[in-house]
Order: structure tokens, then sequence, then C-alpha cells
């Protein structure tokens, strides 16, 4: 298993927690083949906290963007081929989540000195 820290703003987080978006979008992620065991810490950057966490089983390159990646992912069409452009573009699946107290987590506990830009491997 892996322990990843993970940036993101708290309306994404928000959704995750409530169980309503079930698939993060990111320019990158692991090279594992598809297959993902993680563990993915959230810094929300609007409270500037860690405040939750999820469990992510798999990531995989997105070809095609489709009805249902619209909707695991709660991003409009037009909005991921925005955020998409030119590159590639990956699917990561949360199978749960939980919500921490903001603050309960600090990055120092995590090996962190400061939050990612997108997403980056930790070692506890």
């Amino acid at each position: 298993m892996k322990d990843i820290l993970m940036s993101m703003h708290g309306k994404w987080a928000d959704l995750i927690y409530q169980g309503k978006k079930t698939l993060e979008l990111r320019k990158t992620a692991p090279k594992t083949g598809g297959y993902l065991d993680a563990t993915v810490y959230i810094y929300n950057t609007d409270v500037r906290s860690i405040d939750g966490r999820m469990v992510v089983t798999e990531a995989f390159e997105i070809k095609e963007i489709t009805d249902e990646i619209c909707a695991k992912s709660c991003v409009s069409r037009e909005e991921i081929i925005k955020y998409k452009g030119n590159g590639k573009l990956y699917g990561w699946v949360i199978e749960g989540a939980d919500e921490f107290e903001p603050n309960w987590l600090q990055l120092e506990d995590l090996g962190a000195t400061r939050p990612p830009q997108s997403w980056q491997y930790i070692k506890r």
C-alpha cells in the first residue's frame, strides 16, 4: 500500500466525503499498470489543512470523456476538456473516504514540509 498526499479545493473534498465524487481527475498518476492500493491524504487548500483521506484502488488513463466519467467526477464535459487541454488525463477511482477535524493531522506528521502542487508520495 502506498501513501500519497494530494492537494485539492474544499468543494471537491466535500463531494468526496459525501460519497458523491468517486473519481478524481488528475493530469498525472502513479505508474502502477492500473491497480493502485493507496491511502490518499487530502490537503484542503481552502482551509490549509489535511482534513481527510480516501482509499484509491485504481488509476487509469482516460481516453474518452464519457457521461459516466462526468457523473463520477462531478465535473462537466466542458470543464474536463478545458482542464485536460492537449495533455493526458487520469481517473483515480475512490472507494471510500474519511473526514478529519481540521488541523488534526499536520503535514509534518506525514513527513512533508509543504503541500504538493498536485500530489506526492509520502513516507510514514
